[in-house]
């Protein structure tokens, strides 16, 4: 009896100090994000008005917003933004028409890049505001840029729906945005923004 014990006492021994072996083992390393895959989005409103043959878009004649530094030249970001919003808009089925050829939503935007305003202020303008953190970022090496949509209903003058995305672009060694890869990544960032609206048959 006591043989049976004494093996049953090693065998809940050997037991304990194996889950103890694998509760201990290390995890794994986990990178920090990189500042321009940083992206902090925040929306409201409704797309409810948006139905399934509505696929007419046009770019508001009057809502195009730009708060930005004297190394960016606003007619070549606007032509940027124009074109990632077509593109996105068109991959999901929708076509751009002109604005007096009766679309069925306009599409407004505004763009502010590094200090040009603050969060306080942009707040103020859009009623939004992500926040995104500064924290970890090196900010001699990547400017802070904020891209605001909004989708319009054409039968009214407010915006039906915003959203508001912050995140950070990475800046050349002349302290100039890359254009090539700046425009990569416009793409992706409208693509997400207009993640919400629904996808035309």
């Amino acid at each position: 009896m006591k043989s049976i014990l004494l093996n049953l006492s090693l065998s809940l021994m050997l037991i304990t100090g194996m889950t103890a072996c694998s509760v201990s083992q290390e995890e794994p390393l986990q990178l920090p994000m990189a500042p321009e895959d940083r992206l902090t989005m925040v929306a409201s409103g409704d797309l409810s008005f948006i139905a399934s043959h509505h696929q007419a878009f046009a770019l508001h004649p009057d809502v195009e917003l730009l708060n930005v530094g004297g190394e960016v030249e606003p007619d070549l970001l606007k032509s940027r933004m124009r074109s990632a919003i077509n593109a996105v808009m068109q991959a999901k089925g929708y076509r751009q028409v002109a604005e007096d050829e009766s679309p069925n939503l306009l599409i407004g935007y505004g763009v502010a890049l590094g200090e040009t305003m603050s969060d306080g202020e942009i707040l103020q303008k859009a009623g939004l505001v992500p926040g995104v953190s500064e924290q970890g970022v090196d900010m001699g090496r990547f400017e802070k840029g904020s891209v605001l949509l909004l989708v319009f209903d054409p039968r009214q003058a407010s915006p039906s729906w915003r959203v508001l995305a912050q995140g950070f672009t990475p800046l050349n060694s002349d302290n100039t945005l890359a254009s090539e890869e700046a425009d990569e990544r416009l793409a992706r960032v409208i693509n997400k923004m207009l993640g919400a609206l629904p996808r035309q048959p």
